[in-house]
């Protein structure tokens, strides 16, 4: 018997033809369809969990790369995440598609300076790969090694390639300047993205995106501290001075997003932040002055004249003779005219 003989000869006997076959799933799937659906309003707490998760998926917000967290690393501090931004250790969003923050990756510079390897600027690469993904200008917070990795010859050649490198040391000289930057790309006067970024990407580059959130996207102080202490990565005891700074900042009134910007760029207000607890591969041997690139005092140096004792040295620059002595390797009290002492 041929196929087509045993296909007809089965199909006469019972089996389903193709047509009947079209008839049997359209009514079984109305069926199920029907069942399913009394099943949900039936289920009320099914229903309401589904309609939740729909909810907190629709109104997730993600940036053009697909981050959605404040809080959570694109790239860790070792430099492992997203291959597009592994130039830059801490990587997280400020405001999405705007701004950004994070620390150098310098991690090549640990053999050559094993403790002050993170005291430096972004490393040329790093400016690279940011500039691929649509950035146009990056800040360095901090000072150390600027001029050394970036004379102006290689600013200049970044600036010809439409992207600005540049040093920041003093947040509050920056600040107005900084948010004119911010609101220029809000406005879309400057389609380019922006980095800040200090040694880490916790402390300084924290400081000034929780200024920034608290500037343009509602945050409270209060707010805006545990987000500085959340995305620390656990590196947030001490730096008390950071902290009075971001509980005693005042919105300039006078700028701010509409809000449209506000839902375009800002994240969302009601996610809760968690404080994390230090991860062995976030600690950094580092004291929290060294963190933050603690200028040290100026020394002021006095030449003896006749008459000065370390009594009256101590009194007028409101020191202690034992410090005087310290600072001077002095063995004694005893002074000589036209000597030049260091005053701590």
């Amino acid at each position: 018997m041929s196929k087509n003989n045993y296909f007809k000869k089965k199909t006469k006997w019972g089996l389903i033809s193709s047509k009947g076959y079209f008839i049997l799933f359209f009514l079984f799937s109305n069926y199920f369809s029907y069942s399913q659906q009394s099943y949900f309003e039936e289920t009320s707490e099914y229903k309401d969990t589904t309609e939740e998760e729909e909810e907190e998926n629709f109104y997730l917000k993600f940036d053009e790369f697909g981050f959605s967290s404040i809080e959570n690393r694109m790239v860790d501090n070792k430099g492992r995440g997203d291959e597009r931004f592994n130039g830059v250790r801490n990587f997280r969003v400020v405001l999405y598609d705007l701004l950004y923050r994070g620390g150098g990756n310098n991690l090549h510079l640990k053999d050559t300076i094993p403790k002050y390897y993170l005291w430096n600027p972004m490393p040329l690469y790093a400016l690279r790969q940011l500039k691929e993904q649509g950035f146009n200008q990056a800040t360095y917070l901090y000072a150390h090694n600027f001029e050394y990795w970036y004379p102006p010859n290689r600013l200049d050649s970044l600036k010809s390639e439409n992207f600005t490198y540049k040093c920041e040391p003093k947040p509050y000289s920056y600040l107005s300047t900084f948010f004119d930057e911010v609101m220029n790309r809000a406005n879309k006067l400057d389609s380019g993205k922006m980095l800040i970024h200090c040694w880490n990407g916790w402390h300084q580059a924290g400081m000034l995106s929780a200024f920034t959130l608290m500037q343009f996207c509602d945050y409270s102080n209060e707010d805006a501290l545990k987000y500085w202490e959340t995305c620390t990565d656990g590196n947030h005891k001490g730096y008390k001075v950071v902290k009075d700074r971001i509980l005693n900042y005042k919105r300039d009134t006078a700028l701010s997003f509409t809000d449209l910007q506000k839902d375009q760029y800002c994240p969302c207000l009601d996610i809760e932040l968690e404080i994390k607890e230090q991860s062995e591969d976030d600690i950094v041997n580092l004291s929290e002055d060294e963190m933050m690139e603690k200028q040290p005092k100026k020394q002021e140096l006095h030449v003896v004249k006749k008459g000065d004792s370390l009594s009256g040295l101590s009194l007028k620059y409101k020191t202690t003779i034992e410090k005087i002595k310290a600072e001077n390797n002095l063995e004694s009290d005893t002074i000589f005219i036209d000597q030049t002492l260091i005053i701590p």
